[in-house]
């Protein structure tokens, strides 16, 4: 009966259709006609549900979408910008119904991220495979830049000698690679977070590898030893935050902290493994340590080159442009394509020193920047004085104490690997326990920090007495080991912490997380010798312990209560911004 009776209204309306107008005007006179003619509640075709798709509460690039005038829903969820278009379509007033059909010609075909089989969508749309491939690169890239710092330490006296001048004044070499490795990823992340990623990794990079190349073969000049070694750090600095923002573009936050701890074993693995290749290749020459680092991350360039993809999402969204590409790029080129508009996520805010002091001043960013030079100053006032106590109180040769840093190596590994493991564990276990819509806080993380303190500290303790004592090396080395491990362990949570709380500016971020670390560094270098020589090994490093357990310790606690209010005035204050610009305001 009810398709005799809507056969009938079809009909009619064909007929009245064609006398009046065009094959178009009856299309649209026959789809008036179906919706306006009234049905009794038996006979009425039911609308197609409306649903929209799923927001990715998780995505970094979700804006805030006003409810629409017709919608008589009372609240909306944040949809990322690659859904917004969709959403609009598909938010139609009660009295129309949803087609089944394509969508108009304005609108895109698909949408970014490609959606899983239970109907969510994914983060990314690189594969399992390609990510992988994404960090191992990145990884070995941070290893360049603290091994540059590290595999020059066992050469400075043999520069002394090759270049005439004191100790105090080859010493300089090292302070400037220093304060430059510092303050240089705040000048690589300005365009790391708006130009995208891997033009800088390419040119980055080539300015490292020139470096190196110069190092090597010009004569021995200090004034050329000591720009070079500027220029060198600078090159290397640029991994520092691009790393960080690269693993916030492919790895989704529940599980961030252990591909972060990935990424970090390669910036604090260079320190360690730095002196044992310098100890060798000194041997030989000089000149074959920068040759070494010339040749190595000129293979690492190639391999950038040819191979990975751009990941910055304000240009690439999930990635989805590069799933039909294969792994190896040619003919390669220094950027990649952008994805199409609908597809990327918003831009990140334009990057402006004024920008990056309001960053720096905002206190949960503030006082990590803190903690982690802390902690970074205290594993540095072991590191500097480790080889002169095995070479003087245990009688170690060069290879020994090459050696002997390996032990806070393996620590430093084993640290960011469980310490990342960890937090994301306990992570997803507060999730399962939560409605599935509810939103973990980036401060749930620090909880985490307080057992990274505390081994740190521990460490810290025991080898000022055991040193002290002039006990068995290998409770030395132990005590090394604990301080590496606690140390990375707070390093790992910190720097999930910073990407989960302020995501669109991930690199930012984390260059300034980084900001106070190798100043405190070279601080700690100059005085922990004397500060060794007045007070004795033991009560040295028992006041850098009471120091950390409780700035450190405390400041932990600080921003575990004060940081949900913090977080939510900086939110609002944003809401505001954007409304007085005259549009949504992207979320923090």
């Amino acid at each position: 009966m009810v398709r005799f009776e809507l056969t009938v209204q079809i009909g009619r309306s064909r007929q009245s259709s064609h006398r009046a107008s065009s094959s178009q005007s009856r299309s649209r006179s026959r789809s008036r006609t179906r919706h306006s003619r009234p049905h009794s509640p038996e006979d009425r075709i039911p609308l197609v549900e409306r649903v929209p798709p799923p927001a990715r509460d998780d995505d970094p690039a979700s804006i805030y979408l006003p409810p629409s005038p017709t919608d008589n829903t009372p609240e909306k969820k944040s949809l990322p910008l690659g859904l917004r278009s969709s959403h609009q379509h598909l938010s139609t007033s009660n009295n129309e119904s949803l087609t089944n059909g394509p969508p108009p010609a304005d609108e895109p075909p698909g949408l970014n991220p490609s959606p899983k089989q239970d109907g969510s969508r994914s983060y990314t749309d690189f594969s399992p495979l390609r990510r992988k491939f994404i960090l191992s690169v990145i990884t070995i890239a941070g290893f360049f830049g603290p091994l540059a710092g590290g595999i020059y330490l066992p050469a400075l006296p043999v520069l002394e000698k090759e270049f005439n001048v004191s100790p105090t004044a080859i010493n300089v070499t090292v302070s400037v690679f220093m304060m430059t490795f510092a303050f240089g990823p705040l000048f690589w992340s300005t365009f790391a977070d708006w130009k995208g990623r891997r033009p800088l990794y390419l040119i980055s990079l080539a300015i490292y590898i020139l470096a190196n190349v110069l190092l090597a073969v010009v004569p021995a000049n200090y004034g050329a030893l000591v720009f070079l070694r500027v220029v060198q750090a600078f090159g290397s600095a640029s991994v520092v935050s691009m790393g960080a923002g690269t693993v916030a573009d492919i790895t989704e936050p529940k599980k961030r902290a252990f591909a972060m701890s990935i990424f970090l074993m390669g910036p604090q693995c260079g320190p360690v493994l730095g002196p044992v290749l310098g100890g060798a290749l000194a041997e030989a020459n000089w000149r074959w340590i920068f040759g070494f680092l010339a040749i190595s991350s000129g293979i690492l360039w190639l391999v950038i080159l040819s191979s990975l993809p751009e990941t910055l999402r304000a240009r690439v969204g999930g990635g989805r442009i590069y799933t039909e590409r294969p792994i190896f790029f040619w003919p390669p080129s220094m950027s990649s394509p952008l994805a199409p508009s609908w597809e990327r996520g918003p831009p990140p805010p334009i990057p402006t020193l004024k920008g990056y002091w309001n960053l720096f001043i905002y206190p949960p960013i503030g006082i990590v920047s803190f903690n982690t030079a802390m902690l970074y100053s205290t594993y540095f006032a072991i590191a500097v004085q480790l080889p002169t106590e095995l070479s003087q109180r245990y009688k170690w040769g060069p290879s020994g104490i090459g050696a002997g840093f390996l032990a806070v190596g393996i620590a430093m590994i084993v640290g960011s690997l469980l310490g990342g493991r960890a937090s994301d564990w306990r992570r997803a276990r507060a999730a399962e326990q939560l409605p599935e819509d509810t939103k973990i806080d980036p401060e749930f993380r620090l909880v985490d920090q307080i057992w990274g303190v505390l081994i740190c500290v521990l460490g810290t303790l025991l080898y000022g007495w055991m040193v002290d004592g002039s006990k068995h090396p290998a409770a030395v080395l132990f005590a090394t080991f604990l301080t590496g491990f606690g140390m990375n362990w707070v390093f790992v949570t910190t720097t999930a912490f910073l990407t989960e709380c302020v995501a669109q500016q991930a690199a930012g971020a984390f260059a300034l997380g980084n900001l106070l670390r190798n100043p405190g560094a070279a601080i700690v270098s100059v005085i922990t010798p004397t500060l060794v020589a007045k007070m004795g090994s033991g009560w040295c490093f028992t006041g850098l312990a009471v120091l950390d357990l409780l700035l450190v310790g405390t400041a932990v606690i600080v921003l575990r209560l004060k940081c949900p209010g913090w977080r939510a005035d900086r939110a609002a204050k944003m809401q505001l911004a954007g409304k007085k610009a005259g549009g949504p305001a992207a979320v923090p």
